[in-house]
């Protein structure tokens, strides 16, 4: 079949690998439907992920349908579903306390041997461990709209549910595909006034439209500014959707109010962080960050979805033929794109 593998940085092609088969009673197999490219694929494009060798197939958001499926597997053969990004077996202790992405079985889709050496799904199929838990059926849900659910839309909804009371003030730094579900997340659930910061105009002019105010780090003071919306405090919420190096983590912190949370959201490239922690001592927040935790929250982002109260396939800029895969990740990789859709 074909899929996207990995070659080496700044290199993906499109590539004749092996089938994948049933390896266990809890596999189930897919056509894929549609994948797409996520920011986090960005890292490992640009090299920045240990594990992930030469030849891997990378891709770990899609929604398909089961061709084949093992005798544990409660789906019938032709359910359409959508594969949560991270594999859980459900049955471990971190499971049983709901604590799906630190699952001792588990993994990450495409993302090498570190997490799993799980085979990506921007390819013709993929193989599904643990499906009773990985998989969720998605009914007539439009591709583009269910495909968020299994990845950067739940991630964002965690990051904001647990800590959002309506009418707080919500900071979100990025508005990047993760950065723009958060703003969509925050208004859904009764947000204030939702601040958008990012250099890049186009995406502020996204955010915009969903009702956030935009403020461009390059023109103003953002933490000035979100201050002086905020009697002096800061942002009762600070969502942090860039992940790198941690400047951006850093700027979170900063515009923080007292009392206030930071959820981290992006995937860090850098192993440490210079943590103030004096200022955030003495002003009492409290910083979250974790890899997202999509079993946990997709049923709620699912129903919201069903309802039309989130509906995120706007971020997608581009939809390409899996064979254009090479393309997509340059024009991410460029900024070109905000977010891209392979159609095998």
């Amino acid at each position: 079949m074909r899929a996207v593998v990995y070659k080496g940085p700044f290199q993906v092609a499109v590539e004749e690998v092996p089938e994948p088969r049933l390896e266990a009673e809890t596999d189930a197999l897919l056509e894929v439907e549609l994948s797409a490219i996520c920011g986090s694929d960005l890292h490992i494009y640009h090299g920045k992920i240990a594990g992930v060798l030469p030849g891997t197939v990378l891709g770990h958001e899609f929604v398909g349908r089961i061709v084949e499926k093992g005798p544990l597997v409660p789906f019938p053969v032709g359910e359409r579903v959508v594969g949560s990004f991270q594999v859980a077996c459900g049955e471990c202790p971190a499971c049983r306390k709901g604590q799906f992405f630190a699952c001792s079985r588990g993994g990450v889709f495409g993302f090498g041997l570190a997490l799993g050496n799980l085979p990506g799904a921007q390819a013709e199929r993929v193989r599904v461990p643990f499906a009773r838990h990985t998989l969720f059926p998605i009914g007539d849900l439009p591709a583009e709209e269910a495909i968020l659910a299994g990845d950067i839309l739940t991630t964002a909804y965690g990051g904001v549910r647990p800590f959002l009371a309506p009418g707080m003030s919500v900071a979100v730094v990025g508005s990047g595909p993760v950065g723009l579900m958060a703003q969509m997340v925050a208004h859904a659930l009764g947000a204030g006034q939702v601040y958008a910061i990012d250099p890049e105009e186009a995406r502020l002019e996204k955010a915009k439209a969903l009702g956030s105010l935009p403020i461009h780090p390059q023109a103003e003071d953002p933490v000035a500014r979100v201050r002086r919306e905020t009697e002096g405090l800061g942002a009762d919420l600070v969502v942090e959707a860039v992940g790198g190096d941690g400047e951006a983590l850093k700027l979170a912190l900063r515009l923080a109010g007292p009392g206030g949370v930071v959820s981290s959201l992006g995937v860090p490239t850098a192993e440490r962080l210079d943590y103030p922690w004096l200022p955030a001592f003495s002003r009492g927040i409290t910083l979250r960050s974790a890899l997202a935790n999509v079993p946990r929250w997709i049923g709620e982002v699912l129903a919201l979805q069903r309802a039309g109260r989130l509906k995120g396939s706007f971020v997608f800029s581009h939809r390409l033929p899996l064979e254009e895969a090479p393309e997509g990740y340059r024009l991410f990789h460029e900024r070109k794109a905000t977010k891209v859709a392979l159609v095998p």
